[in-house]
């Protein structure tokens, strides 16, 4: 496997994070005969560090232990047994925040809220199919090495959050895989049961939309509330910089005609000019940051709806398709059509 150079992803993964998920990986690593120096190379992170309950690392250091991991050992399942071990105490009080939760969809709520501050690294589309409710687990921004073990350890995490919130064992409907099936799927089989569908377009898993109505043993508003406002606290920490608050609003602005320079320095309470003067401090520009918003929105509507090409040029405001895929092919190297053939195929 050809190493990754690190500077490459140091600029686009560099948000805090806890450090619990790389501690979980080296018990899987571990397990697996690989040691902790191994997987720490390259990292900048030391066991000391480690130690400390309170250390945050950043997410690259997480995806370049992920390929110390993969290239050593190169099971398809690593991804599931990191991911069994994601119980919800493991998510601090973002865990007995969802715990506390009227029932299972609105735990799932509050962990999408926070997902920045959560274990997860990838992003994830979910939706309604008749009776079932699916989640799409998102991997075209990681890195390639990285993709089917942080999708499979997504899954895993989810079996388990939904068999702690409930109390009892539910397994999912159905679980798609990009990889092939590998030539030992017990893992896969004991972890999501018989509906597994390999060399499939994304990975998704799926569970009884039932589910997700019945109360949680331990809801409790008063506590939910409690917890909620800590992890505001924390999530305003992690926003600390002025690129990941300029950022954060793009990614939640709805109305394209208010994602504008003006309306952002608005929000922030900030003149145009000392904006401009912070996020050149941080090395980078508004129209820089605007326009990764806009093509990672992009890549989530080409990946997750049937959407054509003018009408997700529309949606992120684009008045004709022309200038949308010239902008799309500076980001990503080939036109929207190339890339949503490219990362939607299946797997020979």
């Amino acid at each position: 496997m050809q190493k990754t150079n690190n500077n490459l992803i140091i600029k686009h993964f560099s948000r805090k994070r806890e450090a619990t998920a790389l501690r979980l990986l080296l018990d899987v690593a571990d397990k697996r005969g690989v040691s902790t120096p191994h997987i720490l190379e390259g990292t900048q992170v030391t066991e000391a560090d480690l130690s400390d309950p309170y250390f945050e690392i950043e997410a690259w250091q997480e995806l370049v232990a992920i390929q110390n991991l993969v290239e050593r050992d190169g099971d398809a399942s690593l991804g599931i047994m990191s991911g069994l071990q994601q119980h919800l105490t493991c998510y601090g009080i973002l865990g007995f925040a969802m715990m506390s939760c009227r029932n299972l969809l609105h735990a799932l709520e509050i962990a999408g809220k926070f997902n920045n501050i959560s274990l997860w690294i990838n992003d994830v589309d979910v939706a309604r199919h008749g009776d079932t409710i699916k989640f799409l687990i998102l991997g075209h921004r990681l890195p390639e090495y990285s993709q089917n073990f942080l999708a499979t350890r997504g899954m895993a995490a989810l079996v388990v959050w939904v068999n702690e919130l409930i109390g009892r064992a539910v397994m999912p409907v159905t679980c798609t895989f990009k990889i092939p099936k590998p030539v030992d799927a017990q893992e896969f089989e004991k972890c999501f049961g018989q509906g597994i569908q390999f060399g499939a377009k994304q990975y998704s898993i799926s569970f009884e939309r039932s589910v997700f109505a019945e109360p949680l043993k331990f809801r409790n508003r008063w506590t939910r509330m409690r917890l909620e406002n800590e992890l505001e606290t924390t999530l305003e920490k992690r926003r600390s910089t002025v690129s990941n608050k300029v950022r954060d609003l793009l990614l939640n602005l709805s109305d394209q005609k208010l994602s504008t320079e003006p309306a952002v320095c608005a929000a922030l309470g900030h003149s145009t000019s000392t904006l401009r003067r912070r996020l050149q401090e941080e090395d980078c520009t508004f129209r820089q940051i605007q326009s990764e918003v806009i093509h990672e929105r992009a890549s989530q509507m080409l990946l997750s709806s049937t959407m054509t090409i003018d009408q997700i040029a529309y949606a992120l405001g684009y008045s004709e398709s022309g200038s949308f895929g010239r902008a799309f092919k500076r980001q990503a190297g080939c036109s929207p059509g190339a890339w949503r053939k490219k990362h939607t195929r299946k797997f020979s």
